[in-house]
């Protein structure tokens, strides 16, 4: 993914509904974007306790597994580019704040991965040793403490030849690029045991560009040339980092995954990547392409998301891709993923912020079908960090709602939990098994869940409670008629339709001819003959009040 601006010169018309985002691919020569933001106040949170650096990774077989033998599933997200928040001006956020909340389990957020992407822009602006002292390390050194792995992704969106890049009027060497990017990364954390690196990100020839360079006439071939033409790639980044894993793209966006087990590059603890959004197509129709390889080569998505309200290729919702994706993915035992974007401007984005992106306050976007809650949660789910996970009735609730929470002991067989503290996000907390809160405005209400052990341990989980304002109206008016003579008695009955969780405690007529009246049934007769806007107004018992109304034509 790439924003919709860059700093190439060369761009596309940005499309969706949420503009001031990114599209999938809109711009394929950019590698950041400048988005002017307001001054940073910091960003709060920090890890609960030090994991301690996780040991180095190893492929064997189809699988990924630690030094001690055991496989490891990796699982987490990744950010917009490490130069998009480290260039002065370009965003209020710096990189080591954005990995902070990113990998913060006070926050919420358990990934055991978090990608960061590095540009071609990222490059130009700040030089690979200044990315590599200044940037990375920071951001590196710190997923270390929290126990989690750092995958550096040299984010490429280019043709991967040479004659490719020079017919379609690149003006840049992919060789060079590569080289003079890995050969100043790949030494510099060979020696960090949790880093992993990603070759190049999109290789898009010969299928963006189908008329430039080197024909090919197959899938097959796109891949074989791929391979032909990265291997010395590899083997560069292999020489200066012996033991460090490498994740291999492929041609067609990252799309050829499925060539990997027939032909694979030499070399050792290579996994093969894959991107997948909504416009991949339904997670049911993926096997051949990407889970098929799963069952012989370490697989890992480094890219997918979706966005309910895009025109563009990651149109999706939660109910029809996101949840299929999830059920698609986990079923394969040996596949890791990292969804696409823990940003405010990078789409598809996990957060909103005001203005045109980049803003300082980011909101989680987790409202019925937005993928950054539903990310949220599944790493929570799945992540085995967290002594007691929170487990609330619903995510999604209407102002006014009591939402009830429960504690899902985490804690293992040889500890049990001591004590659990709530902090409902209304001004309220709690403590024990289980709390309810009741929600009055609309809103999104950050709940935590602080569980302490037998050992002084101690976790917090969290999540976002995203709360609408009440539009269905909780009393509805129902006339006797609705075309009365003049002079006719009409009677009017209101019907309760506030559902299980609440009751009406008042009810007003308004008749729409200057009279009123209250309670549950009502009669009026009219003067004159006209249309007349008839309004019942409910109040529940939680404050909320809706207006319903009904004409009547009185003839």
């Amino acid at each position: 993914m790439t924003p919709d601006a860059n700093r190439n010169g060369s761009g596309e018309r940005r499309t969706g509904t949420r503009e001031r985002t990114a599209t999938r691919r809109g711009v394929l020569r950019a590698t950041g974007a400048g988005v002017a933001g307001v001054a940073l106040g910091g960003v709060a949170g920090t890890a609960a306790a030090d994991e301690g650096v996780p040991s180095r990774l190893h492929t064997d077989g189809k699988w990924v597994r630690d030094a001690d033998g055991e496989a490891v599933r990796l699982r987490g997200l990744a950010t917009a580019s490490m130069g998009f928040y480290e260039v002065e001006g370009n965003h209020p956020k710096t990189p080591t704040e954005v990995v902070d909340w990113a990998s913060d389990p006070a926050r919420g957020w358990y990934p055991n991965v978090v990608r960061l992407p590095v540009t071609k822009w990222d490059v130009d602006q700040l030089g690979v040793d200044a990315l590599v002292s200044d940037v990375l390390r920071p951001v590196v050194d710190l997923l270390g403490e929290r126990g989690t792995y750092a995958m550096i992704d040299f984010h490429l969106i280019h043709p991967y030849t040479e004659a490719a890049a020079d017919d379609a009027d690149y003006g840049t060497s992919p060789d060079e690029l590569v080289r003079n990017f890995w050969g100043g990364v790949a030494p510099a954390f060979a020696d960090d045991e949790h880093v992993i690196y990603e070759l190049f990100n999109e290789p898009t020839y010969p299928i963006f560009w189908s008329d430039n360079g080197e024909s090919v006439e197959s899938p097959e071939d796109e891949w074989l040339l791929w391979r032909d033409t990265a291997q010395p790639w590899v083997d560069m980044v292999r020489e200066e980092a012996p033991e460090t894993p490498i994740v291999l793209g492929s041609p067609s966006w990252t799309s050829r995954t499925n060539f990997a087990p027939e032909y694979p590059f030499e070399g050792e603890n290579l996994v093969y990547a894959a991107h997948i959004y909504p416009d991949n197509g339904q997670p049911d129709e993926f096997d051949d392409t990407y889970g098929a390889p799963a069952e012989d080569v370490p697989v890992f998505v480094t890219e997918f998301g979706w966005d309910p309200y895009s025109e563009d290729l990651d149109y999706g919702t939660n109910t029809d891709w996101g949840q299929p994706f999830r059920e698609w993915v986990e079923s394969y035992d040996n596949m890791g993923w990292a969804a696409w974007c823990f940003d405010d401007s990078w789409a598809p984005t996990m957060f909103d912020s005001p203005g045109e992106g980049g803003a300082d306050d980011w909101t989680l976007r987790s409202a019925p079908e937005e993928h950054g809650g539903f990310i949220r949660q599944w790493l929570a789910e799945s992540s085995a960090e967290p002594i007691a996970r929170l487990v609330p009735d619903r995510t999604q609730a209407t102002a006014g709602d009591w939402v009830h929470f429960e504690a899902s002991d985490a804690s293992g067989a040889d500890r049990h939990v001591s004590t659990l503290e709530w902090d409902l996000g209304n001004g309220t907390t709690g403590d024990g098994w289980w709390a309810d809160a009741q929600y009055d405005d609309p809103g999104q209400y950050e709940v935590e869940l602080t569980a302490t052990n037998d050992a002084g341990e101690s976790t917090t989980h969290g999540l976002a409670i995203t709360v609408t304002e009440q539009t269905e109206a909780v009393a509805t008016a129902e006339p006797s008629t609705t075309e009365p003579a003049v002079g006719d008695t009409v009677k009017f009955e209101a019907r309760d339709t506030s559902g299980d969780d609440r009751w009406i405690d008042a009810l007003a007529w308004d008749f729409g001819d200057g009279t009123t009246a209250e309670g549950w049934w009502a009669s009026h007769s009219y003067d004159s003959a006209g249309t007349y806007t008839v309004e019942l107004t409910a109040t529940d018992n939680a404050g909320q009040t809706t207006t319903d109304t009904v004409e009547i034509v009185v003839e």
